[in-house]
C-alpha cells in the first residue's frame, strides 16, 4: 500500500514540511504549520462520582451521633427499680463508623475516577 501524495514533515527532521509525489520526496519544502485540533463541542460537565456514597455516609454517620445522644440522654430502669444513666452502645459505635467508612468510600471513589483526556493526533511522514 502506499502513501498519498500530499505535503508531510520533512523526513530530515527540519521546521518544515516536503511534497511527497506518491513515489519519491520533491525537492519542493514549505514552513511547517502544526495541523489545528478540529474545533470540539463545548464539553458538557462530568459528572461527578461516588457523591451518593458521601451522602450516605454522612446521613448514616448523623443517625449514630443522635442515637448516641439520645442514648446517654435517656435513664435506663432496670427489673429491681434501679435506674442507671444511659450511654452510647457499641451499636452506636458501629452505626457511626458505618457512616464514616461510606463517606470514605465516597471520597476513594471522587478521587480515584478515571478523567476523559483529548489528545492530538500528528501525522508523520510516510516511510520510504
Amino acid at each position: 500500500m502506499s502513501t498519498p501524495a500530499g505535503w508531510y514533515r520533512d523526513p530530515s527532521n527540519a521546521p518544515q514540511t516536503r511534497y511527497w509525489d506518491g513515489n519519491a520526496w520533491s525537492d519542493q519544502v514549505r514552513p511547517f504549520d502544526p495541523p489545528k485540533a478540529p474545533p470540539t463541542a463545548p464539553q458538557t460537565p462530568r459528572k461527578r462520582r461516588g457523591k451518593g456514597w458521601i451522602i450516605a455516609g454522612c446521613i448514616i454517620a448523623a443517625l449514630g451521633i443522635v442515637l448516641g445522644i439520645v442514648a446517654a440522654s435517656s435513664t435506663i430502669v432496670d427489673g429491681y427499680g434501679r435506674t442507671t444513666q444511659g450511654g452510647p452502645t457499641i451499636g452506636t459505635f458501629l452505626v457511626i463508623g458505618l457512616g464514616l467508612a461510606l463517606v470514605a468510600v465516597g471520597f476513594c471513589i471522587r478521587l480515584l475516577a478515571p478523567r476523559r483526556n483529548a489528545g492530538l493526533q500528528v501525522n508523520s511522514a510516510p516511510d520510504v
